[in-house]
């Protein structure tokens, strides 16, 4: 990293062009009364673009595309720019996410994208060269390259039913918690919640959220979870209503799990174990007449 260098001058916008593979796709340049472009015809330039020389007259953006955009849309013949003649290979992806990551939060979808490129061009085989090299979690690069993996997977769905990019991210932490409903498939249940985010029935991200606890209890929820996929209007908070429980339900149901696990397993069962579990069924015949204590 020692060997890169930079220098500064200005160019003319004509000969500096738009990189097509920037992970980020939003520059939120809307106009006349965009603020970057009303603080230009203010004060100017004041952040050079940081752009690679690839031929004695061409320019690629490393980082700078809304002011570019904005000097463009201004009239404006030239900007001050941070040139790099040379960079190694995976170094333009490094420094460009460098650069953005201090200027502002990335989308998860961009980041991950832009992580992705900087492992695979500076050919680091795990994620803890990649954490290391950008001064990052080992987590959070985890998190990031998997949301990339999972989203790959599905891309082409979401790009059929215009999934919004909240959606996307939110999709895929639900995606982990789906599974089976009767004779629903995970890909048919994927279809099924697409089609209510492009009818509007699912309205915001939220929902995935709110499903994502509902489908935790699927076993005790299928019947509510299969009227929900099976009918085009019912919405996330209407199956909500019919699955809510309360705290002690969902103890009961938790013990309910491991009793079953081991049952199954054919483990034994201590004896101090074996009269906890008579005097819950004391307590819930008593409380519950109509509970058949055979």
């Amino acid at each position: 990293m020692a060997d890169v260098v930079a220098i500064f001058k200005e160019l003319p916008l004509d000969q500096i062009e738009q990189d097509p593979d920037q992970p980020r796709k939003d520059f939120g340049v809307q106009g006349a009364d965009d603020r970057l472009i009303v603080s230009f015809k203010e004060i100017g330039i004041q952040q050079p673009l940081v752009v690679l020389q690839v031929d004695s007259h061409r320019y690629k953006i490393i980082d700078g595309h809304r002011r570019h955009i904005a000097a463009r849309e201004l009239g404006l013949k030239s900007a001050p720019c941070r040139v790099y003649t040379k960079l190694a290979k995976g170094e333009l992806e490094r420094i460009r996410f460098e650069v953005q990551n201090n200027r502002r939060d990335w989308k998860p979808l961009e980041r991950s994208e832009a992580l992705n490129r900087i492992k695979e061009q500076k050919g680091f085989k795990s994620n803890k060269e990649l954490a290391e090299c950008l001064g990052l979690s080992t987590t959070l690069i985890h998190y990031s390259l998997h949301l990339r993996k999972q989203t790959m997977e599905y891309l082409g769905l979401m790009e059929k039913y215009e999934l919004p990019e909240t959606y996307r991210v939110e999709f895929i932490r639900l995606k982990q918690k789906l599974r089976r409903i009767k004779d629903l498939e995970v890909n048919d249940i994927t279809i099924v919640l697409f089609k209510k985010v492009k009818s509007g029935v699912i309205s915001n991200a939220k929902a995935f959220r709110q499903l994502r606890k509902i489908f935790l209890r699927a076993y005790l929820n299928e019947n509510e979870l299969y009227e929900f996929l099976t009918d085009a209007d019912m919405s996330v908070d209407d199956l909500e209503v019919q699955t809510v429980q309360s705290g002690p339900s969902l103890l009961v149901e938790k013990l309910l799990l491991e009793l079953g696990k081991i049952f199954q397993e054919g483990s034994d069962v201590s004896e101090q174990d074996a009269s906890t579990y008579a005097q819950l069924r004391d307590f819930l015949v008593s409380k519950f007449p109509l509970v058949n204590p055979t």
